[in-house]
């Protein structure tokens, strides 16, 4: 196993044990853009850090043009609303390894990130990937609040 997949794989691993330490976890699928996949994942929520300020971290698994496995670690804002539909912006860090004809890669970026929660549990988001990584990912999800 090479040093960059065992990295990512660390990663992951420590992530499903501090589970118990976030308030919510969701389940999502969606698109990504360059490479173009149908991706699956799960994410978790933090108690608030600050006021309407979460940390997000992620998985996703994507499946098309290549395979990819990836991990985002997210803050986001929620905006104050009285509406049922509440929006949130934010952005982080993001890991994703690729299994492509000829080899395996991984690659280090950001992302920016925007969404909508529909009665806080139904979410769209939509991600520009800052690097090396998918330029653009469009989600919708679950999460438990």
């Amino acid at each position: 196993m090479n040093r960059k997949l065992l990295t990512l794989v660390t990663v992951l691993m420590l992530t499903a044990v501090a589970t118990p330490v976030f308030a919510g976890i969701g389940f999502h699928a969606g698109l990504s853009i360059d490479p173009d996949d149908f991706i699956i994942g799960a994410r978790f929520k933090s108690h608030p850090i600050e006021e309407r300020l979460f940390v997000v971290p992620s998985l996703t698994a994507g499946f098309g043009d290549i395979t990819m496995f990836g991990g985002d670690l997210d803050l986001q804002y929620k905006f104050a609303t009285s509406s049922r539909y509440a929006p949130y912006a934010g952005g982080g860090l993001t890991i994703f390894w690729y299994d492509f004809d000829g080899g395996s890669n991984t690659e280090v970026g950001g992302n920016i990130l925007g969404g909508v929660m529909l009665d806080e549990k139904w979410f769209l988001e939509a991600k520009i990937g800052l690097g090396d990584i998918p330029d653009f990912r469009l989600i919708v999800g679950f999460e438990s609040p």
